[in-house]
């Protein structure tokens, strides 16, 4: 949050403007239409007058903003604005004793900001009808279920790298090396027979990892990107989930991993051996020789190279390429993960990434304009995120790692790097709230909303693990994620207290015993997944951060006449009752708010909230 200038009139900090249908004549304007425009003022407050400034085609211009008649203690000021290009980017200029104050989707500064942070508005843009409503579910296959041991992998070796693999017991650890790689049976028939339970836990899209054939349990050095790994049951085996998926009403994406195959791949295999091979050049070969770029180092996923066309064609751009395949009948898969999609088309001196996200943006839309198309990036990614890239990404950086910081010293590393950068201090609440902020004012609301809120992954430790056991802290951080702007995503056995174990790491196999289960964990989840799901507030509605202290917060969700609001107290002590001045609660009359989870109530009114005792923990109040 933007520290306050010892001249900025107190009123200032209360003027209100969000993207939502609150504020916005229409949140999704198309290209050539005029909307209208609104900022909430005081109604004590007298500025000289109020501007809407935009920038049409590259040069300034100002629109005088005119005042309505004003109502509960706020004066609404209008104005109208064209919807002239692609994206139009605004901000508010209020002058008042003598000065000009701006404002844009950072807060209020006197200093004329950066257009970075302007609001944002896209024409023609088409919300993803299923996406908002949706609580996604991430399951790592091979250790979900076991539907069908008769696709089990039988014990082989690799006579190449003297690789072996075969299948274990379920959930008995396996000494794993870099010549062994231990599975566990799971496949998409397993998938297919626990949707009863996903249904009840109320989860209804589910992200998997991927699914094509390759030699790992992870796949990501897929070797045949047309092909449903036999050992989860085949094309076949795709088919029958999407049917029974469909009887559900419930949603899948897939995982793709253009940026590199494995070694074992027809295509990388033919490069290898002749260098004549018209495959050669889908790869970073040095000349004639036998050196060649991989993923990070790893030897068996070499990178794919798309400044070759022949490549581009097959992977993005022919009807039937890889990316379309997928998506259309009779796999109907609902969009991808396209796995480190920071790194995609970059390699020194080729740096194709924007237009070949574009490509595959324009290929998977003209499949189905429904799809969800979402990046994997654990790093700041707004330049992907401006409506001609991904729909979302990953929300490494704009949600996860804020909120895991603040909760737990942070911890940083690079892959394959020596250093790692720890702090046993966790972040300050201004640290955290400005994180999401700058997060949040870098992209438009409307990506902003589809952007895939997570606390862990099949790549990370478990939530429960990276905060030491604490279940509040835990409860904590999954109340925030799922009240949070954007969609929701639910690591598979999180909901019942799974931690790390040792030979697993985060990739465990899912304990079908419900005595093993956290019962209480289970109960929680179902209710935050059904609270997520069924308000529109949290669907569609503006952000506000209420108060703050060291070592809590407060905010909103706020769309029309519903709001929704969200204590985190990450200290030992309750944090005392008391009342406090709340410059942006604009409520036209006074309410109360109940605890979700726990007793007591919040009562609040036109600029203040009366707060109960809030325990160590994360609570939500309707």
């Amino acid at each position: 949050m933007r520290p306050t200038d010892s001249s900025q009139p107190a009123w200032l900090a209360r003027v209100l403007h969000g993207q939502t249908a609150d504020f916005l004549s229409n949140p999704n304007p198309a290209l050539g239409e005029t909307i209208s425009l609104r900022l909430l003022i005081p109604s004590q407050a007298q500025p000289d007058q109020v501007v809407l400034r935009t920038i049409p085609n590259g040069e300034q211009q100002f629109t005088a903003m005119e005042p309505q008649p004003a109502r509960g203690g706020w004066r609404v000021w209008e104005a109208v604005l064209r919807i002239n290009e692609p994206r139009v980017l605004y901000r508010f200029a209020i002058q008042t004793e003598g000065r000009v104050w701006w404002l844009n989707a950072l807060g209020i500064s006197l200093h004329s900001p950066l257009a970075n942070f302007d609001f944002k508005l896209l024409a023609d843009f088409e919300p993803i009808s299923w996406l908002q409503r949706s609580v996604f579910y991430q399951i790592f296959p091979d250790r979900f279920a076991n539907g069908d041991p008769g696709n089990d992998p039988l014990e082989e070796t690799d006579p190449g790298s003297g690789v072996t693999r075969k299948t274990h017991p379920w959930g008995e650890p396996a000494l794993r090396s870099r010549y062994t790689i231990p599975f566990y049976g799971g496949d998409l028939a397993g998938i297919e027979a626990r949707l009863g339970y996903l249904e009840r836990l109320g989860a209804n899209a589910l992200y998997l990892n991927p699914i094509f054939t390759a030699y790992t349990d992870h796949r990501y050095d897929v070797s045949n990107f047309r092909e449903v790994d036999p050992v989860l049951g085949g094309d076949e085996a795709l088919v029958s989930l999407r049917r029974a998926l469909d009887r559900r009403d419930m949603r899948v994406v897939l995982d793709i991993v253009p940026n590199h195959c494995g070694y074992r791949h027809p295509w990388f295999q033919s490069a290898l051996q002749n260098a004549e091979s018209d495959k050669r050049g889908y790869f970073y070969f040095k000349g004639d020789s036998s050196e060649y770029v991989s993923w990070m180092g790893f030897r068996h996923m070499p990178k794919l190279n798309y400044a070759n066309e022949s490549l581009r064609r097959e992977m993005i751009e022919d009807e039937d390429s890889i990316f379309a395949h997928w998506l259309k009948l009779p796999y109907s898969a609902d969009g991808w993960r396209v796995d480190v999609g920071n790194m995609l088309g970059r390699q020194d001196a080729h740096q194709i990434n924007p237009e070949l996200l574009r490509a595959i943006r324009t290929a998977v839309k003209r499949v189905s304009g429904d799809a969800y198309l979402l990046g994997e990036n654990f790093f700041e990614a707004a330049d992907q995120l401006q409506g001609d890239g991904w729909d979302g990404v990953m929300n490494y950086a704009g949600f996860a790692d804020p909120i895991l910081n603040w909760l737990k010293g942070p911890k940083q590393h690079a892959l394959r790097c020596e250093p790692i950068l720890e702090s046993a201090v966790p972040w300050d609440t201004d640290a955290l709230l400005r994180a999401w902020q700058e997060n949040l004012a870098s992209i438009p609301w409307q990506i902003a909303l589809q952007q895939l809120n997570l606390l862990d992954s099949h790549d990370t430790p478990r939530l429960l693990t990276r905060l030491d056991g604490d279940k509040a802290l835990c409860r904590l951080a999954a109340v925030v994620q799922f009240c949070f702007p954007g969609v929701p995503c639910l690591y598979y056995g999180d909901e019942i207290g799974l931690v790390d174990e040792e030979g697993f790491g985060s990739r465990n196999c899912f304990p079908w015993d419900e005595a093993r289960w956290d019962a209480e964990s289970l109960a929680f989840y179902r209710t935050l997944i059904a609270l997520r799901r069924e308000s529109p507030a949290l669907a569609e509605g503006a952000l506000r951060v209420l108060t703050f202290d060291r070592d809590w917060f407060l905010f909103a969700r706020v769309l029309g006449e519903e709001w929704v609001i969200v204590s985190a107290n990450r200290s030992d002590r309750p944090q005392p009752a008391e009342r406090l001045e709340v410059p942006g609660l604009n409520l036209s009359y006074e309410r109360e708010f109940g605890a979700l989870f726990g007793s007591g109530n919040i009562r609040a009114g036109e600029g203040w909230l009366e707060l109960p005792d809030l325990p160590r923990g994360g609570e939500v109040w309707r």
